[in-house]
């Protein structure tokens, strides 16, 4: 919506689209629900949405539409979920990390190394408006990268942690969900520059679980990272972002959370991700 902000469109009607787009798009995604009847025709369904989600060849990039599928019948990229052909999800290029930045960033930065590889200029060009999985020739003999040709025949990424480990990871997307909550409720009253420190702490916090979820023995040292960032935050503020005049001795909680973080994360890479023999590249 920043862009409609910008060409001024009133902050009453980005306020009550925004929620209502957000919902529109949220609602499909699910495998346990069916067809919708005469639905099909002109909105997006969950059916439509599989499809969306698939690597299968017949269904690589159909069903872009958000709201009404309408678009995607207009301009030939609509695609109805078959019987005979059930929807594998995932992407072509596995992800293996269940880091969601290096996932977000994992393609663009596949398109930047392969526009510095290649020898031909007009390939370092059209890279970036060419369709989805085109690569340079030299660069494909050069740097192979690992295709799912056979959908069906995908393995999922799993890393096998053990119930405490798993346990753990769930205890940190919660608080750290819970910490992002309350910047997005005290947006306005943190004000910047205090909102970009806050993000950097939270995008922090996400790859340091998310690194220790792929057993990465560095996950220590992004802990670590994390706790001299939430303290320098803490003197920079006095308290955290305002949090003790609504929670009497909320920022100890904090400090608390975190050296507990860093002492249990300590644990785990001494215990389970060391033994495993597993770093993971922190590269995608």
């Amino acid at each position: 919506m920043l862009p409609a902000a910008i060409l001024g469109v009133p902050i009453e009607v980005i306020s009550i689209v925004a929620p209502l787009h957000l919902f529109a798009q949220f609602w499909y995604h699910t495998r346990t629900i069916d067809r919708l009847g005469i639905l099909e025709y002109f909105l997006v369904t969950p059916s439509h949405h599989r499809v969306h989600h698939a690597i299968n060849p017949i269904y690589i990039d159909k069903n872009y539409s958000q709201v009404f599928i309408v678009w995607d019948k207009l301009f030939g990229t609509f695609q109805p979920e078959l019987p005979e052909e059930p929807p594998v999800y995932g992407i072509k290029k596995p992800a293996r990390t269940w880091n969601p930045i290096l996932i977000n960033f994992q393609h663009v930065w596949l398109l930047i190394q392969d526009a510095w590889h290649t020898s031909s200029w007009l390939d370092k060009l059209r890279i970036w408006i060419m369709p989805t999985g085109w690569r340079p020739a030299d660069v494909v003999q050069r740097y192979p990268i690992t295709i799912i040709d056979v959908p069906a025949k995908l393995v999922k990424y799993d890393t096998g942690l053990s119930k405490p480990l798993l346990y753990w990871s769930w205890a940190q997307f919660f608080i750290t969900s819970s910490l992002a909550i309350y910047l997005f409720n005290r947006i306005a009253a943190i004000g910047g520059p205090g909102i970009f420190w806050y993000g950097l702490f939270i995008f922090v916090s996400v790859y340091s679980f998310a690194s220790l979820m792929d057993k990465n023995v560095r996950a220590l040292a992004y802990e670590l990272l994390r706790l001299l960032l939430g303290l320098a935050l803490i003197g920079w503020q006095g308290d955290w972002f305002g949090l003790d005049s609504l929670v009497a001795g909320g920022t100890w909680l904090v400090i608390g959370y975190m050296g507990a973080s860093v002492a249990v994360t300590a644990w785990f890479v001494l215990t389970e991700v060391r033994g495993s023999l597993k770093l993971q590249p922190d590269s995608v």
